[in-house]
């Protein structure tokens, strides 16, 4: 895996965010664990409708949204700064959907290292969640 480890508790813990937010009807159509590798850091990268509707003006309250759902999970290994909303047009998510699509409610865990998508490297990712 990437230098800085991402730890099973958490994907398990970014899993129970997912479901979190689809219960609270702000459904993730990407949730991907992306390791940046120019910062040495793992990024837990969600995006969706209800998401994009906010971004970029509104962006504070997406991260409110997501902080919320994970103060109601009782979340022990995830912390808000791990995270990062993206736009689900962006040319990450439109990448990633070409290799992997699942159930809009599914959870898979597919694991890329140095992989090129659409001109994009991608030194390491684990994808949960791509509609």
């Amino acid at each position: 895996m990437g230098e800085k480890t991402l730890v099973e508790s958490q994907i398990a813990d970014s899993v129970a965010l997912i479901q979190k937010l689809d219960s609270r009807g702000d459904t993730a159509t990407l949730a991907v664990w992306y390791f940046y590798d120019d910062a040495d850091e793992w990024r837990f990268l969600i995006a969706g409708p209800s998401f994009d509707a906010l971004l970029p003006k509104q962006e504070p309250v997406a991260y409110r949204k997501i902080a919320e759902a994970m103060t109601a999970s009782n979340l022990s290994s995830l912390t808000i700064s791990e995270i990062k909303v993206v736009e689900s047009q962006s040319a990450l998510p439109k990448a990633i959907r070409l290799i992997v699509r699942t159930d809009p409610k599914g959870i898979v865990r597919a694991h890329f290292t140095d992989t090129t998508l659409n001109g994009i490297f991608i030194k390491e990712m684990i994808i949960l969640r791509s509609v």
